[in-house]
């Protein structure tokens, strides 16, 4: 079962929802180091001490991240950052 999981709705066009996801599977390359296998829709990322997934569809994203044993304490701020992220990258209020 996951640690977090994440729903939102959101209205971008195919091609803002191409560029999330480019932007998503950066991110975590870049900066969390992060394992990444991407089809279409839906993003699949493993680190160290962390791993999960993103489905962005027409209409939603939806995610889960399952937290190793050492993240598990912060499982409060990090499902805090990733809402923040999320509706910052949706264009939510």
């Amino acid at each position: 079962m996951s640690d977090i999981r994440l729903s939102r709705t959101h209205s971008l066009s195919s091609e803002e929802r191409e560029v999330v996801m480019s932007a998503l599977v950066e991110y975590l390359v870049e900066t969390l180091n992060a394992t990444v296998k991407r089809s279409t829709d839906r993003v699949t990322f493993k680190g160290k001490g962390y791993g999960g997934h993103v489905t962005l569809d027409a209409g939603t994203v939806e995610g889960s991240v399952r937290l190793g044993g050492m993240m598990k304490p912060l499982k409060g701020v990090i499902s805090r950052e990733i809402g923040k992220v999320l509706d910052q990258y949706l264009g939510a209020p």
